[in-house]
């Protein structure tokens, strides 16, 4: 319920600043080849990422339940539960998992279980390094602007964050999960790739869409997506993390950026995502067809 307020409050706050900006909003690209056709590419890119977290999580399930799942059928369950994360609460995207299990003999609901905490745990751990060390001096800056009891209740709420994370998350892995750590280290490198990549999209399409970036400004903007992913992944109910992430783009980068580029970037960058999954779930489709059986 908490997730779903949330989203609910998010969609008014974007609502009105997308009223507030309407002049300033930028969508013509939609009809303009020369940048349509990037911004399509980079739609086909996200479901290359999202295949790439497919292997990845193939390979989380056969380190921890020691059974290789066919990759044609991690591919598939895997892009098909990825579109079940915009139904509400999240419940289906985690349990349409299991049907590698079904598929794979051998292999327990239970190691499947297993494999989709640690994956999350994995890409929670690689988003908050991520942003750290892509946002550290523009956080610095922020934070310095906080008089202190704003500052208190920051702290307080992060710290509070952290330890229901762990107890919620962290814990049962640390009980019930064992792996090499040679296995650990190359599951985190394999979620830094990726969540990195995500975090250069959005940098990506701000640039299609005119906004001028150097290197450093580049970086802050995947760190500050990647937050902004990281809240909304976080927060309970909320579909895909949808409102969560806009508002928490805009409220770090409004200001900074150009506000209509901006917000007409959220606006795209969130439509090339579901493009994305969709094309996930093609190049899926397709590797079944024509891929070996592996």
């Amino acid at each position: 319920m908490l997730g779903f307020a949330l989203m609910i409050a998010s969609f008014f706050f974007i609502g009105r600043r997308l009223m507030e900006m309407q002049g300033d909003l930028n969508l013509s690209v939609l009809t303009h080849p020369g940048l349509l056709i990037p911004l399509l590419l980079l739609g086909l890119g996200e479901g290359i990422v999202l295949m790439l977290a497919a292997l990845n999580y193939r390979g989380l399930v056969a380190n921890i339940s020691g059974i290789k799942v066919k990759t044609r059928t991690a591919m598939r369950v895997y892009a098909v539960s990825n579109l079940y994360k915009y139904i509400p609460s999240g419940v289906m995207y985690v349990l349409g998992r299991n049907r590698m299990a079904i598929e794979t003999k051998g292999l327990s609901h239970g190691k499947v279980a297993l494999a989709t905490l640690a994956e999350g745990i994995f890409l929670v751990l690689a988003a908050v390094i991520l942003t750290s060390v892509y946002s550290f001096d523009y956080f610095i800056d922020y934070i310095r602007q906080f008089k202190l009891p704003p500052w208190i209740i920051f702290t307080f709420a992060a710290m509070t964050g952290v330890l229901i994370f762990f107890r919620r998350y962290l814990q049962p892995a640390v009980d019930y999960i064992s792996l090499h750590p040679v296995m650990i280290v190359k599951r985190l490198v394999c979620a830094l790739v990726i969540v990195s990549l995500w975090g250069i999209s959005f940098a990506a399409a701000l640039l299609i869409m005119g906004q001028p970036l150097t290197f450093g400004l580049g970086a802050s903007v995947a760190g500050l997506f990647i937050l902004s992913w990281l809240a909304g992944y976080l927060t309970p109910g909320a579909p895909s993390g949808i409102g969560i992430r806009e508002v928490v783009l805009f409220t770090f980068m409004g200001g900074v950026l150009d506000d209509g580029i901006l917000l007409s970037t959220i606006v795209i960058h969130r439509a090339l995502q579901v493009a994305g999954d969709i094309a996930a779930y093609g190049i899926a489709l397709g590797y079944g067809y024509l891929g070996k059986d592996n």
